[in-house]
C-alpha cells in the first residue's frame, strides 16, 4: 500500500499542471463594437487572375484573364450589428473606384463616374444592395463595386465571445455570401482559429469551401484568409482574402477559372464624413430596403429605362437588346427589346392592329389572349400590351408584348417570354422597365433594305 502513494500524487500533480496550464492559455474577447457614425477609411486591393470560359458555336475556349482594381472610401455607418439575421447599412464616400481588366489581348477600365462616388450600402438576408442616390448606377458601374470582402461583412466573421489561442469556430453562410458577393450560397464549409497575439492585434486564419452561385452561374471556391482583429478599436483592421474558383459558364454569364486575391485595410477616422441631408434620410430608412434598380442607356437608339439588377444583359446588336431574368438564382424569363422607326405622322398602331401582329407572329402557339390593353406610361409615352398563353413542345408558355411610342422618337417593342410556372415568382417584373422608359429622337440613319423592314416588323411581336 505504501508504495502506491507517490505513483497518485504524481498522477495528481500532472492533473494540476495540466488543468492550470489550460486555465493560463490566453483568451480574447472578440467582439466588434461598430456604433451608428463610426467612421472608417477603408482600402482594397483586387487582383483576379486565370482564365475565362466561353464558348462558339464549335468549341469552349479558355481567354486569359487579369484583374487589377484599385478601391479607397470613407464609410459612415448608419446600422450594424454582429448578427448576419439583422440588416446593415452604411454610407460610402469613394476618393478611387477603378479596375483594369485584361481579357486576352483586349483591355478596358472602368470606373465611378465624377457625381456617382457617394453610395449607400445595405445587407439584408445576406444579399449585397448598393445605390447612388438621385441616380442610378449601370450594370458595370454596380459589378465594379459589388466586389468580394465588404467591409460591412467582415466583422461578422467574429464569433462574439472569448477565444483562447487554437480556438475555432463555424462560420454562418449568411455573412459568407455577402462577404463573397454571391446571390446564392448552398454549402458553406468555412471556420476562423485564433493564432497568437502579437502588437494588441489577434491574429487569425480562415479556410474552407463554399458552393453557391454568383450572376446564377455555380460555382466552386476555396478560401483562405489571414486578419487582424484589434483589441483597442474592438473591430477588424486588416483582412487578406485569397479565393480559387471555379465557376460553370452559363447563356449569362462567362465561366472562370481563376484565384482572386483582395487586400483590405481599415482605419478609424476621426473626421466625420458630411453627406447632403437628403441623401442622409433616405440612409435612415432601415425599415425599408434600398430600392434595387439599375438603369440601361443607349443614347444613340434614343432610350434608356431603369430595371432590377435581376435583370442580366445577353446580346446588344445595332436595333435588339436581349436580357434575361434571374428569380432565385434560377432563370426566370427572358426579354427581347426592339428598336423600331419613329410612326409617321398621323400614323399609330392600335390596340386591335397590335394584337392582331402578335396573334399573327404566335401562330401554331398561341391558344389565348388573356389581356389587351392600352395606357400612358408616367411620363406621357402611348403603350399597348397584350398578354398571351399557350404551348411549346408541351410547356406552357406566357408571352407578354409591349409597344411604346411617342412623337418624333423611336418606338420600342418588348416581348417578354416565360414559362406559366413562373408567372408567380416573375408578377410584372417588366413594368419597371416600361414605367421608366425615357425616349428621345436620335439623327436619321440609313434607309433600311425592305428585308430589313421586315424583320424589324417581326421583330416586334417576337
Amino acid at each position: 500500500m505504501h508504495t502506491k502513494f507517490p505513483l497518485i500524487l504524481l498522477i495528481f500533480s500532472a492533473l494540476q499542471v495540466s488543468v492550470l496550464h489550460a486555465e493560463e492559455l490566453p483568451r480574447y474577447l472578440l467582439q466588434a463594437e461598430i456604433l451608428p457614425d463610426t467612421t472608417t477609411e477603408v482600402t482594397v486591393k483586387l487582383q483576379v487572375g486565370g482564365d475565362m470560359l466561353v464558348a462558339d458555336e464549335k468549341e469552349e475556349k479558355e481567354l486569359p484573364l487579369n484583374v487589377a482594381g484599385e478601391f479607397s472610401y470613407v464609410e459612415k455607418i448608419v446600422a450594424w450589428t454582429a448578427g448576419a439575421e439583422e440588416p446593415a447599412r452604411s454610407l460610402r464616400q469613394y476618393d478611387r473606384a477603378e479596375a483594369q481588366i485584361e481579357v486576352a489581348e483586349q483591355s478596358s477600365q472602368r470606373k465611378l463616374p465624377a457625381g456617382q462616388d457617394l453610395l449607400i450600402a445595405e445587407i439584408r438576408d445576406g444579399e449585397n444592395t448598393l445605390v447612388a442616390p438621385g441616380q442610378a448606377l449601370t450594370r458595370e458601374q454596380y459589378d465594379l463595386v459589388n466586389i468580394v470582402a465588404n467591409s460591412l461583412a467582415i466583422d461578422r466573421l467574429l464569433p462574439g465571445k472569448a477565444v483562447s489561442e487554437g480556438e475555432s469556430w463555424e462560420h454562418d453562410k449568411e455573412t459568407l455570401k455577402s462577404l463573397l458577393a454571391m446571390d446564392h450560397l448552398a454549402v458553406c464549409e468555412v471556420s476562423s482559429v485564433v493564432t497568437k497575439l502579437s502588437n494588441r492585434e489577434v491574429q487569425i486564419r480562415m479556410a474552407g469551401t463554399v458552393d453557391g452561385t454568383v450572376d446564377g452561374a455555380p460555382t466552386e471556391m476555396e478560401l483562405r484568409a489571414a486578419y487582424l482583429f484589434h483589441l483597442d478599436q474592438k473591430r477588424i483592421t486588416a483582412f487578406n482574402l485569397a479565393i480559387k474558383e471555379s465557376r460553370k459558364k452559363t447563356e449569362i454569364v462567362p465561366g472562370l477559372d481563376v484565384v482572386a486575391k483582395a487586400f483590405v485595410t481599415l482605419k478609424p477616422r476621426v473626421k466625420p464624413l458630411e453627406v447632403p441631408q437628403e441623401v442622409a434620410a433616405v440612409a435612415q430608412r432601415m425599415q425599408q430596403p434600398l430600392e434595387r434598380k439599375l438603369v440601361y442607356q443607349s443614347p444613340k437608339r434614343g432610350f434608356s429605362f431603369e430595371y432590377d439588377p435581376a435583370w442580366y444583359i445577353t446580346a446588344e446588336e445595332r436595333d435588339l437588346f436581349s436580357f434575361r431574368y434571374l428569380k432565385d438564382h434560377q432563370l426566370a424569363a427572358h426579354c427581347n427589346l426592339s428598336v423600331l422607326p419613329p410612326r409617321s405622322e398621323g400614323r399609330h398602331t392600335t390596340l386591335d392592329e397590335f394584337e392582331r401582329d402578335v396573334r399573327e407572329a404566335l401562330e401554331g402557339k398561341l391558344e389565348t389572349v388573356s389581356a389587351s390593353t392600352e395606357w400612358q406610361t408616367p411620363l406621357g409615352y402611348h403603350c399597348l400590351g397584350v398578354i398571351a398563353n399557350g404551348t411549346v413542345k408541351g410547356v406552357p408558355i406566357q408571352w407578354r408584348h409591349y409597344l411604346v411610342a411617342e412623337d418624333d422618337c423611336p418606338r420600342l417593342s418588348l416581348a417578354v417570354t416565360l414559362e406559366q410556372i413562373q408567372g408567380e415568382k416573375f408578377a410584372d417584373a417588366e413594368r419597371q422597365m416600361i414605367d421608366s422608359l425615357k425616349l428621345s429622337p436620335v439623327e436619321p440613319v440609313e434607309e433600311k433594305t425592305p428585308a430589313e423592314t421586315a424583320e424589324n416588323r417581326e421583330n416586334a411581336v417576337r
